[in-house]
């Protein structure tokens, strides 16, 4: 629904005669907006499975989380699309613009109740999680810290038919604040400029990057070189993550394949591996729901834990179902939805001359599959299925070696 659409529909509700036409008004735009926002998640994820920039897509898929705004608020797809373009058009840009950004963003400003900010009641909630969770991190800012702040961000407003931002200055506080120890008439954008020259700005986004791309737990002396380039680039991310991706650490052996993949990543990749289009919207939809990572919907202020949350003894085991529905090619019923998957276009994927060896089989969907070397024990495990088999190799057969090893843990990591 676009803003002047949805400001239309206030204004019906606003003049409706009788409560009982408040409600059916109310009932016909839930409808829409559901409607509206599960277009928008099958949008981005085809976006992300056919884009020609895939760093951008993943880095907006990390701002995601990182900023996690959520639908179940905010209520109006178009604004949460509107962030996801905003944090696209960023994503490898320099952090303190984007965040500054972020600040008048409308999606963001109903999710942190801004839009009820004012001088004489200035509401704290972006100011806390600016600090606490998209710069500083807890422990490194007080309670005086953010009551101040808030006032540098008193009246943030949207602008309902345009669903743009706009300044209301007779809300807006102008007298001085003292924040961080420093005292003066601040602005919003100023209190930004003043945690992004922070060093621990700096190492809480560097740290949440390196967590993202490459590994959990990093040390300290990886998150201060990522910190010091941060500081010394002007936060530029494009340019910090060309550093990380040249340097040894990206490639160490305690790195390389052994990141879970999000449910987001497993299904962009495992679509993109096979050569198929993503499945139906429902089958989508509720497979990443049961996964747990819905698009526009973070569980809370935090987004995703990520890691070894994203597994279960359940999760696992659909992860493994649903490997098998993609490959099957028939029409079934998955965490209720129901839909047809695209066939594997296996001639295009396994040569003739593959189907006739058990090497070059091997070899070529062990590359395939996991995009990194399988353990001797698992090459011999993948050996003996194959040795079962005669040559040239089935369609089935192929489908069926390709279900065991996606059927893996090691399927299951980056």
């Amino acid at each position: 629904m676009d803003p002047e659409a949805r400001f239309s529909y206030y204004q019906r509700v606003k003049e409706a005669a009788d409560e009982e036409q408040r409600k059916v008004l109310r009932k016909d735009f839930t409808r829409t907006d559901r409607e509206e926002i599960l277009s928008l998640r099958v949008w981005w994820l085809n976006r992300m499975r056919y884009t020609s920039d895939p760093l951008r897509e993943k880095t907006t898929l990390f701002w995601h989380g990182h900023f996690a705004t959520s639908n179940q608020k905010v209520k109006d797809a178009f604004a949460m699309w509107q962030q996801n373009e905003t944090l696209r058009h960023h994503a490898l840009g320099r952090f303190p613009a984007m965040l500054k950004e972020m600040s008048r963003d409308p999606a963001m400003i109903k999710w942190l109740d801004l839009n009820q900010s004012r001088r004489d009641h200035p509401n704290e909630n972006f100011a806390r999680e600016v600090m606490e969770l998209f710069s500083l991190g807890e422990g490194h800012y007080s309670e005086s810290d953010v009551m101040e702040a808030a006032k540098a961000f008193t009246g943030y407003r949207i602008d309902p038919k345009a669903c743009s931002f706009r300044m209301d200055k007779k809300a807006f506080d102008p007298g001085p604040k003292t924040v961080f120890g420093k005292m003066g008439n601040f602005s919003g954008d100023e209190i930004i400029d003043m945690i992004t020259a922070m060093p621990q700005c700096a190492r809480f986004i560097g740290r949440k990057l390196w967590t993202f791309f490459v590994a959990e737990n990093p040390d300290e002396e990886t998150v201060s070189g990522v910190a010091g380039l941060l500081l010394g680039n002007g936060y530029d991310i494009g340019a910090t993550l060309g550093v990380i991706f040249r340097s040894e650490g990206f490639y160490s052996p305690k790195v390389v394949h052994h990141q879970i993949k999000s449910p987001v990543e497993w299904m962009i990749q495992t679509t993109k591996m096979l050569e198929i289009p993503l499945p139906d919207t429902l089958v989508l939809d509720n497979a990443l729901s049961i996964l747990g990572q819905i698009l526009f919907a973070p569980p809370n202020v935090k987004g995703w834990d990520g890691g070894r949350s994203w597994i279960s003894a359940s999760s696992l085991l659909y992860r493994y179902n649903l490997a098998a529905y993609l490959l099957s090619g028939k029409a079934r019923i998955l965490g209720g939805g129901k839909g047809v998957t695209a066939r594997v276009p296996l001639d295009q994927i396994i040569s003739p001359g593959e189907r006739g060896s058990r090497m070059l089989l091997l070899n070529h969907l062990v590359f395939r599959v996991f995009n990194a070397p399988a353990t001797e024990k698992e090459s011999a495990a993948y050996l003996d299925f194959l040795t079962n088999h005669p040559t040239p190799f089935s369609d089935q057969t192929i489908l069926d070696f390709m279900q065991t090893m996606m059927s893996s843990p090691s399927y299951q990591l980056n």
